[in-house]
This record gives C-alpha cells, structure tokens and sequence, in this order.
C-alpha cells in the first residue's frame, strides 16, 4: 500500500471517529440535560470543552504528523463518554429505585433454635411448629400453605394464644420451631426475659408479601426552600422494605435556602399515640411494625407538623454506604468499648461502616442510655451528611451508587432528588447541622402492640417536645430572616 493511500485512509478513520465523537458528546449532553442533576453553567461549560478539543481533533486529523496521534485520542474521548453514558444511567436507575417506595414487605419466617441441627425447611417437616393465631393470622396462613407446597406434605402446626406462650415452648423444647411474621420477633425482644429471642433464634425458611402503600409525595414546581423529612433506621439486616420496628427515628427540618437541618430526635421507647392505637399508647418502635405511615403520623402529632418525605434505610445500607464514602469522623462525648468491634474515645474518631453501626446502637454503656444513643445517631448523620456535601461524594461516586442501590428508600419523588442534587452541585456549600434529642422520663407500662406485658417506655418531658417545636420554627424562620436581610 502507497503512501499516499495509507494517508487516506488514516485521514477517513479519523473523520469517522469525529463524527461518532459528536454523535458521543451530544448524547451524553441531551442524557445529562434529560436527568436534569447537573447546572446549567456546568452542562453549558462540558459543552464548550467537548466542543474546543472537537475542534482541535479536526486541525489535527488534517496535518499528517498529528493524525495518528488525533484518532487515537479521539477514541479515547468516545470511550470516556460511553463510561460517563453508564455512570449517568446508573445514577437514574438508582434515584428511580429508591425513589419508588410504593410497598414494604411482611416476612413470614420459619425459626428454630440457633443450636438445633435444622438448616432449611425439609429438616423441620416433622417437627411440631408454633402458631401465634393473633399475629399476622392472614399472611402467616398462606404461608404455612406455601411452605406445605413446597415440601409435598402437611406441617404439625399448633395455634397458640399468645406469641410468648409459644417462645416458652419452642425454648423449652416442646416444640421444635415456630412460624411468624418476623416484626413480631424484634417486639418480643424488648419484653424482660425475652431479650433471647433477639439473638438466639436461627432462620429455616422464609416468604415475602408485599403490602401496598399510599405514601408518593406530590412534586413541588421547584426545590422545597423548607421541608421536614422523617429518617427511620430499621432493625433487620435484609431487604430495606421489610416491615419492622423503626430503632431510629429521627426528622430532619431542612431548610435549602439558608443550608441550615435540624436533626431531631425522639426516642424509640417514646410513649406515644398514633392512628392505629385507637387511642391506646405505644412505643415509638413498634408504630413501624404497622407501617412507615404509622411512625409519620406519630411524629406528626407529637410536634404538630406535616412531615414532606420519609427515608428508611437499613443497618446493612448504613454500613455499606459510610464505607464507600472512606468512613466517616464523629465525636464521641465518652470514652467506651463494644467488643469484639472498637473502643472509642473522647473526641473525634475516624469509622468504618460496622464501627459506625456499633457507635450508633450502644447504650448500656452509657447512664442516660437511649438518650446519648439518640445522641449519638445524630452525630453519625451529622458527619455522614458533611462527608457527602464534599468531594468525597464524586471521588468515591461509583461505589457510593453501588452501596444506595437497595440499601434505602425514600418517598421523595426522584424529581425532587435531581433538583436537590442539583442545588447542591451548583454551590457545594457547606450545611449548618444542628441536633436536640427530646428527653422524658423512663418507666414501665403497657403497650397497645404488647397488651398484658409491662414494657420500658418514656414519657416525654411537656417542656423538650415544646422545645422541639420552637427549634423547628426557627429553622422555617431562618428563611424570612435570610430573605429580610
């Protein structure tokens, strides 16, 4: 082959690829504009630097020192935007995953004793199974169904009155498991001398219902400038839509115009009335078991305002997303130990995801319990929040998508999600985080999910939830301060 026509040909591929380079800039520029996360000035500012080097690929694919060397890195331009083409599609996918929290989940377990040598359902076929009739009777009925189907025969199930005369039993080995909706196991958890059935209970087999739910926020015009959005922390390690109790309950008052969020936090032993109880009181914890709708309504009257938007996000998502981001700082008010994980000290420590987890759970090691684990909790959001307004966010981007991805969901409409994104992309300010944990008095009582059970529970100080009420009224006033000034 001739020089000449070497040239040619060279100069053919290179035009080709400036070609397939538009078509890659413009797409990549129409998908940005059609997920809408990205500013303006930066869309119109990557418009104009794809644009300079396009140009200088075409002087240079012109001259026959510079074409090899412009198709190649042509090339590599189309690459970088077909990774960016991925990166910003992930990014939708995720913000459309979590954003539709249209149902949770009721789980129907099979549980046997941690000891027992049973690992899977066909083990406990010939075993004597408890049945608790009063709890989730519809949902665990078509479950023993399932569970018969699947294994080809019936199971010796035995109904019993209360889900506590069936724990004694399966303990004492009476019976050799139980089946139940696996919120209820938690809830036992918290009745003294039932604190095993939180560790000592194994899993053989399980099923999953969906329940609907009516939660969808409306979409604003354009970015709320105040809104309240109520973070539950849920105690299981599965799938964040499972229905469970809430172990942390925390809103956050946010308000975008002058960067200021309050955390606020209520106790998950709280003595409270919600729409289910008729009435009756119950601990904060267990509204959950009833739905996310149940935890916002209590919140709701507690401090007489409407909650925007909830977040739930489970323990595993916790971990997962703080160490994607390279851990987090927080300060601890106490120098403490959970074995085997960490000792922390007075002052700032630098977390891992499990590390984190353990600092937000612990409370026996403290005098006021619940209330520096609240404390706590809110120190953990605190640094996660300022470790996510930096650059560790874009730094760490793919494996903080990764770790989202099914570890929370939220009932903020994804439009609402792209225009925050967007706001804070466009500053990157820093946020002003303020915290107040509303305190009460412990003591045992009653409860509308536990009925005949003396449970620890606080009653609210009158004082702290007024307290409350006027932290959040200042942030929402902060907005006409801002505007006045």
């Amino acid at each position: 082959m001739s020089k000449s026509k070497y040239l040619r040909i060279l100069k053919i591929i290179g035009y080709i690829l400036l070609v397939i380079y538009v078509v890659a800039v413009a797409g990549v520029l129409v998908y940005s504009t059609t997920l809408d996360m990205l500013p303006g000035k930066y869309l119109v500012m990557l418009g104009v630097i794809m644009a300079i080097l396009g140009v200088i690929f075409a002087i240079m694919h012109e001259r026959i020192m510079t074409s090899f060397i412009a198709s190649i890195l042509t090339l590599v331009m189309i690459l970088g935007c077909a990774i960016g083409a991925v990166y910003i599609r992930h990014t939708g996918d995720m913000i459309a995953e979590v954003s539709s929290s249209d149902f949770q989940t009721d789980v129907i377990s099979v549980f046997v004793m941690k000891d027992d040598k049973a690992e899977k359902l066909e083990d406990v076929k010939d075993y004597q199974i408890g049945q608790a009739h009063s709890i989730d009777t519809t949902n665990t009925k078509k479950a023993v169904s399932k569970f018969e189907k699947d294994l080809g025969s019936k199971l010796k199930v035995n109904d019993y009155k209360t889900m506590f005369l069936m724990l004694d039993d399966l303990r004492s080995g009476k019976i050799g498991a139980i089946v139940i909706n696996e919120a209820y196991v938690g809830i036992a958890s918290d009745v003294e001398g039932y604190d095993w059935a939180a560790t000592e209970l194994k899993r053989v087999a399980s099923m999953e219902y969906e329940v609907a739910l009516d939660t969808q926020a409306e979409v604003p015009a354009d970015v709320p400038e105040t809104f309240v959005m109520y973070l539950s922390g849920i105690d299981t390690y599965g799938g964040v839509s499972a229905r469970s109790r809430s172990d942390v309950n925390i809103l956050a008052v946010v308000n975008t115009k002058t960067k200021d969020i309050l955390l606020l936090s209520t106790p998950r032993d709280a003595y409270l009335t919600y729409e289910q109880t008729g009435g009756a009181k119950d601990k904060l914890t267990h509204a959950g078991i009833y739905g996310v709708e149940a935890s916002v309504d209590a919140l709701e009257q507690l401090y007489g305002i409407d909650i925007d938007y909830y977040l739930r996000l489970n323990f595993t998502g916790f971990m997962d997303i703080i160490d994607a981001l390279g851990g987090i700082d927080v300060y601890s008010d106490y120098k403490f130990t959970v074995e085997p994980i960490k000792t922390y000290e007075v002052g700032m420590n630098h977390l891992t995801g499990i590390e984190a987890l353990a600092f937000a759970r612990e409370r026996y090691s403290f005098e006021d319990g619940d209330f520096q684990r609240a404390k706590n909790q809110m120190e953990v959001i605190r640094a996660l929040v300022q470790k996510a307004a930096s650059s560790s966010l874009l730094t760490n981007y793919r494996s903080v998508m990764n770790a989202v991805s099914g570890s929370f969901e939220t009932s903020m409409p994804e439009e609402q999600i792209s225009a925050l994104v967007k706001m804070q992309l466009s500053d990157m300010s820093q946020w002003n985080v303020k915290s107040y944990t509303t305190g009460g008095t412990g003591k045992y009582a009653e409860t509308f999910s536990m009925p005949g059970q003396q449970l620890y529970v606080i009653d609210l100080d009158s004082a702290a939830v007024e307290e409350a009420k006027k932290l959040i009224q200042e942030v929402y006033e902060s907005e006409e301060t801002a505007s006045e000034n």
